[in-house]
């Protein structure tokens, strides 16, 4: 039995024993893969899985209409299974609200689960993912810059941003009911895509990212001007590496951004 056959099983399954309301899964759009909501067997039924499907579907979780369907399953790979266990590090999903569908990106499944049976079987099968190593490369290179040259590379490409955000939509780790770039009292960043604006909301959501980004790729296949947000991500990613390993492994785990400990290294402060 093949695994997409095998996921769309389980996910009938799970439908039908009344387990879940709802599985998020793909569908196919003629080449596209899209996202799909699934209420009933019958649709679980047409759920697709292929090197397509990029979108991260764990973005979902934190819409009131989705919220409202708990618990419901997600058909992730493993690095979008790995952000849910940052949402559940954060507070923001339970293990009696979501089932994972995990599947390899060879298209092998690994079955239907809760959130403490993924990260064991993330730590036992995916252990240690992080940026590849053609990204790991150019971020050295990059960092290796004099800080005018690499102040001119980022501005070049933060200049090309429309402030869409389309990479805030896709990105489960933006889940803030009101973004701060969408406050104006005070206004802390412009709201113009201008220079200015642009080097601010892109360097903003790159810390907002560190030790949380696990390297999924959502964001950047959702830009419509090309940004190499991975490989911004991936530069905050080797930086944020010295506090601890990568993220999405542990749901107790406790967040980079806002914990400390005494014995973290310091001596990047100037």
């Amino acid at each position: 039995m093949s695994g997409l056959t095998q996921l769309r099983e389980d996910a009938a399954r799970l439908l039908a024993e009344g387990k879940v309301k709802l599985v998020i899964g793909y569908r196919a759009f003629g080449e596209r893969r899209c996202p799909a909501f699934a209420n009933d067997p019958d649709g679980a039924l047409k759920l697709v899985f292929d090197s397509s499907c990029r979108q991260n579907l764990a973005a979902y979780l934190s819409k009131s209409e989705i919220r409202m369907k708990y618990p419901v399953a997600v058909v992730a790979a493993p690095d979008a299974a790995r952000s849910l266990l940052v949402l559940a590090a954060e507070a923001q999903l339970k293990e009696s609200e979501a089932v994972v569908l995990l599947m390899g990106a060879d298209g092998e499944y690994h079955g239907a689960m809760g959130l403490a049976a993924l990260a064991a079987q993330l730590k036992e099968k995916f252990a240690g993912r992080g940026p590849d190593e053609a990204l790991r490369k150019r971020a050295a290179e990059i960092a290796a810059l004099p800080a005018e040259e690499r102040m001119r590379f980022w501005s070049g490409q933060f200049a090309k941003c429309t402030r869409c955000y389309a990479c805030r939509a896709a990105c489960p780790n933006c889940y803030c009911p009101r973004c701060i770039v969408e406050k104006n009292v005070p206004q802390w960043v412009p709201a113009a895509a201008t220079g200015h604006g642009n080097f601010i909301w892109n360097i903003i959501r790159a810390f907002h990212q560190a030790g949380r980004c696990t390297g999924c790729g959502a964001c950047e296949a959702a830009c419509p001007l090309g940004l190499p947000l991975g490989l911004l991500n991936a530069s905050v990613a080797m930086d944020a590496a010295a506090f601890g390993g990568p993220p999405g492994y542990d749901p107790q785990a406790k967040p980079l951004i806002g914990s400390w400990r005494q014995e973290d290294d310091d001596t990047f402060i100037r």
